[in-house]
């Protein structure tokens, strides 16, 4: 263990959960801010205080001057050394970092929670973190454009709607191994709005374990594949007799605004309706 280490190397004003904003109380007056994942990082920006970031976990890439900043370890397994290292006022966590979290609360500095799975987490996030920050007026905003985001999209939805598999990832080479986007998930959520009907719909699960037959028994329209492994190539879909294969209508949209939970939800919508159209 090397708690006395992590003690040494924190700051100490005091930063509590039911302390004022970090924005109005530390001593700088300027928050300085740490986020362990994607999602938060880029609401953080949507907040305005993307200058107050001094890390973030390594996967974060939006906007893209937190590509320069100090990186303090993955969403599942952050480094709490490299996070203390820099001094942070507020860490900005998820619902899986329930230890490093504690470890953050024993050294004194603050934390927000703000899991990020689904539409309204977003919108949670946001008023959570900018009540935080001091910055709630820029979460108002950022939700109302949410909203005028939403209500415009639904209003394009076309007539018919096509039947959507979401992919989000699937063995290199092939289709074998493939977990798809269930109900409840954030893209399911979005593909809902611009109106595409889910053929996983009915799943069980939110991310469901699915094989070619099952491709083949549900006949999408449109394959949309998020993964890592379809990013160069969608030659494997060949394989599977479909209306989405016949009608090459097969989408690669690996990274981006689909990749996770994000505040540019007006850009997220854009993107999956021009897919599925």
């Amino acid at each position: 263990m090397r708690c006395s280490l992590t003690l040494a190397l924190v700051v100490t004003a005091a930063c509590q959960r039911s302390a004022p904003p970090v924005g109005e109380g530390s001593g700088s007056g300027v928050a300085r801010i740490i986020t362990l994942s994607p999602s938060a990082t880029e609401v953080v920006d949507a907040l305005g205080a993307s200058s107050q970031l001094v890390g973030v976990d390594d996967y974060s890439d939006y906007p893209a001057a937190v590509n320069a900043l100090p990186k303090v370890g993955s969403f599942i397994a952050p480094n709490l050394e490299a996070i203390v290292r820099l001094r942070p006022s507020i860490v900005v966590v998820d619902d899986i970092h329930a230890q490093t979290s504690g470890a953050l609360h024993d050294a004194h500095v603050a934390t927000v929670e703000c899991p990020m799975h689904a539409l309204p987490d977003v919108r949670t996030c946001l008023r959570e973190l900018g009540t935080a920050l001091g910055r709630t007026r820029e979460a108002d905003s950022a939700i109302a454009g949410i909203d005028k985001a939403i209500e415009d999209a639904r209003a394009k939805r076309p007539a018919r709607h096509p039947k959507v598999l979401l992919v989000i990832d699937h063995e290199a080479g092939g289709i074998g191994n493939i977990i798809a986007a269930g109900p409840g998930t954030f893209n399911d959520e979005l593909l809902a709005v611009v109106g595409g009907d889910n053929v996983l719909a009915g799943a069980g699960t939110k991310y469901p374990k699915i094989g070619a037959e099952e491709v083949l028994r549900t006949q999408p329209d449109v394959i949309v594949d998020l993964s890592y492994a379809g990013k160069d190539s969608l030659a494997a879909w060949d394989s599977v007799k479909v209306p989405a294969v016949a009608t090459k209508h097969v989408v690669s949209l690996f990274g981006g605004v689909l990749a996770h939970p994000t505040p540019r939800i007006g850009e997220a919508l854009a993107t999956l309706a021009h897919a599925i159209q």
